[in-house]
């Protein structure tokens, strides 16, 4: 029997709709991402992560995001939960750093940290609820997954990555919450005195997590990355540096003996995606779109059609 992973990593509104079509598309190819030896959420990834641990079918994803009809078993997970708000203009920022001895320690030891987290640390701290965008969870999120789900954040104080579900440990809407709060525009998400924000500011996909575990095949769903190393479009250009962390995490994993499929957008679907990650109107023909990019992959890759 072959063990997966499965790696979502960040991207907003657009991300979640990404992973909606890659995860679906492993659906359709016979890898059920409930069946994932573990599932890595960062971000936007954090959401669907969670829907993964919580028992949505697969299949579904896409219609989730369609607004169509869904299983009983779909509609069950579903129950209690709201709708993605839209995201709020940009608040009038506060002066002062987000965590003012953790940016000063990082300017000290430029080296120390990766540069997101000294982003986060000197970015005075965002004005915005993530609650006023989250569409809330139902009683299935009560408890934490027994499917191995690790969330990533960054703890403000230490300036390190957090892994709820593995080191850590917090509620699903906490985990979640923390994940998505991206510097300078959410609010730090305190869980237990500890401040936290976007997991992606440590690295926007985290896949290196999965490194000593015992896999055969990693599959990471990577909205913020791209497949092209040089392109025309201006989009592409923000992508380039996420890109080149991502490879190398991924040839971290393969040294390991692991085999590694990375779902990232080519020029047509960076085209469906546009500039602004946190469009709520995109969602749709993203999720279908991914969908049918991450099929025709799976099939070049020979992991179609696994029954």
């Amino acid at each position: 029997m072959v063990r997966f992973a499965v790696v979502l990593g960040g991207g907003g509104y657009a991300g979640t709709a990404f992973h909606a079509g890659v995860v679906t598309a492993l659906a359709r190819a016979g890898w059920d991402a409930r069946r994932a030896a573990v599932v890595v959420g960062t971000s936007a990834g954090a959401t669907s992560a969670a829907l993964i641990g919580a028992g949505f079918p697969p299949r579904e994803y896409v219609a989730l995001v369609m607004a169509e009809p869904l299983s009983g078993e779909a509609a069950t997970v579903m129950s209690g939960m709201g709708r993605l708000s839209a995201a709020p203009r940009m608040p009038r920022p506060r002066l002062r750093p987000a965590a003012p001895a953790l940016a000063a320690r990082a300017l000290r030891h430029p080296r120390s940290l990766p540069i997101g987290v000294l982003l986060a640390a000197a970015t005075p701290a965002g004005t915005v609820d993530v609650s006023s965008v989250s569409p809330g969870f139902g009683s299935r999120f009560d408890t934490w997954p027994a499917q191995p789900v690790w969330i990533t954040a960054v703890d403000l104080l230490m300036g390190q990555r957090a892994v709820f579900g593995r080191t850590h440990r917090a509620t699903i809407p906490q985990a979640v919450a923390a994940s998505v709060a991206i510097p300078g525009y959410f609010t730090p998400v305190v869980i237990d005195g500890v401040p936290y924000v976007d997991g992606g500011a440590w690295s926007a996909n985290n896949a290196d997590l999965v490194i000593e575990a015992d896999l055969d095949l990693v599959f990471v769903s990577a909205p913020s990355s791209t497949r092209d190393p040089w392109a025309a479009d201006a989009a592409n250009a923000l992508r380039i540096p996420i890109r080149r962390q991502l490879q190398r995490e991924v040839a971290a994993l393969r040294a390991t003996g692991k085999s590694v499929v990375v779902f990232a957008p080519d020029r047509a679907l960076r085209s469906v995606i546009g500039v602004n990650s946190m469009a709520l109107h995109r969602r749709r023909p993203i999720a279908l779109a991914t969908q049918a990019s991450a099929g025709r992959l799976l099939a070049a890759a020979g992991l179609a059609d696994r029954r």
